[in-house]
């Protein structure tokens, strides 16, 4: 039997609104945690402030003074008793994805499956732990492909945007393709240039016109991903404007002038789809979108970093393969089970408490390292700031399983990759010992 249990082990549904945030206050550790799980399952928000906050999370010893002046300064207020009795668990529960034999349901959307039928290499998204963050990105994108409206996903590095589409895609049976776009990206990338000819024979041409991604995909109705859609220059990206309108066009003048979509000499295939993905503006090197290049994304996303307790269910995924049940929209979703990446691990008497402490320290150096929201603490002289996201979890789990043969307990070696991982990274002793520091507040070092 696993040694492992869920970071909370209820799953309520919440009458608050989806996105609003919730200031906690005057909760110890263990009830500061619960209700920070609950509110992430219900799509709403824990803050430590309440400047910017819809409502305030009040002890149920708070004195009526206390909740007055909250209700007087605009906040919804709620105790921590009253909030368990509001928020009931969901009477309905339903698998978070079904295939059957005509159609794909992500959550609450449908989609026909495509026609691509060659084997999928799978391996990729092993590593996938399928909570509500991840599966209401996916649902997203199945939402702007059920309807063909292009969609962009906005949200920082390493949150899942492109990996959630190319999932979808997947599932989907669906011919996805991946362009990185960046300053040096030219419209004949994406809709064509001519190349020297690789024909044979007398009368040869010297040169000839190659199709970029966007005619294929018109053609052969493939989903096209632009990675990375705010390095590009605006005049590249103003190309796309006719291709992001519905129905999809594009006149071809690179070329012979041919038109693509109603009325034109090639139609659009019903399968294509148009996806970006992008960084806040605020990261270095991002270029301004154009009003106009904006407005025709009809489905944009803003992807949350995932907190605390999202890493420690993603941890607890790589070593049991299960993801955790959330309540999302009044329903109780249940994801499906994958194969463990590292089960050996379960074997381990302080896993749990290890994954808790993992994750409690990526979530407070992530946090010391600065974001668009927040100043740094770490890294403040650099030009650049320090970058930790789920891509260095996932290499420390890595590390660690492959080193914790021959041990009795996972935290020492936890401890030791932890420091070769992050702490090793950072430059400035100073940084290295304020990340010392905050390593040793989770009990590892």
């Amino acid at each position: 039997m696993s040694n492992i249990a869920t970071y909370s082990e209820k799953k309520p549904q919440s009458l608050l609104a989806q996105g609003s945030k919730f200031c906690i206050s005057g909760l110890n550790a263990t009830s500061t945690a619960s209700v920070r799980q609950v509110l992430i399952e219900l799509g709403a928000e824990a803050t430590s402030f309440r400047p910017g906050a819809d409502g305030v999370i009040l002890p149920d010893s708070a004195s009526d003074s206390d909740r007055s002046d909250a209700l007087a300064q605009g906040y919804a207020v709620f105790s921590v008793s009253e909030l368990t009795r509001l928020v009931r668990g969901a009477e309905e529960e339903r698998s978070a994805i079904e295939m059957s034999e005509k159609c794909l349901r992500i959550l609450d959307v449908e989609i026909p499956y495509g026609i691509d039928d060659a084997p999928k290499d799978t391996s990729r998204f092993q590593h996938l732990c399928l909570d509500r963050l991840f599966l209401t990105t996916a649902r997203k994108a199945a939402m702007a492909v059920r309807h063909g409206i292009p969609c962009m996903l906005e949200g920082e590095t390493a949150t899942a945007k492109s990996t959630a589409i190319l999932w979808l895609a997947m599932l989907a049976r669906q011919n996805a393709v991946r362009v990185n776009l960046s300053g040096h990206t030219d419209t004949g990338e994406l809709v064509g240039r001519f190349i020297p000819s690789t024909k044979t024979g007398k009368n040869r041409p010297s040169w000839e016109f190659a199709e970029g991604y966007i005619p294929r995909a018109l053609r052969e109705g493939w989903w096209v991903i632009l990675d990375e859609v705010n390095l590009a220059e605006p005049q590249v990206l103003e190309r796309l404007n006719p291709v992001l309108e519905l129905p999809p066009t594009l006149v071809l003048t690179e070329y012979d002038g041919r038109r693509f979509g109603a009325g034109g000499d090639i139609p659009v295939s019903k399968g294509f789809r148009l996806f970006g993905t992008m960084n806040p503006s605020e990261y270095a090197g991002r270029a301004t979108l154009s009003p106009a290049f904006r407005d025709r994304w009809g489905i944009w996303g803003h992807i949350a970093k995932p907190s605390e307790p999202e890493l420690f269910d993603m941890l607890r995924c790589l070593v049991t393969g299960e993801s955790p049940t959330f309540v999302w929209e009044g329903v109780r979703w249940v994801p499906p089970c994958s194969k463990a990446i590292y089960p050996s691990l379960t074997n381990f008497p302080d896993l749990e408490s290890t994954l808790k402490a993992i994750a409690s320290f990526h979530a407070r150096i992530s946090g010391a390292a600065g974001d668009n929201e927040s100043p740094a603490s770490i890294g403040r002289v650099r030009r650049e700031r320090y970058v930790f996201t789920r891509r260095t979890l996932l290499n420390a789990m890595r590390i660690i399983n492959e080193n914790s043969n021959g041990v009795s307990r996972l935290r020492g070696v936890a401890a030791r990759v932890i420091a070769e991982i992050y702490i090793q990274r950072l430059a400035d002793p100073a940084d290295r010992a304020a990340a010392l520091a905050l390593l040793r507040a989770t009990g590892m070092a």
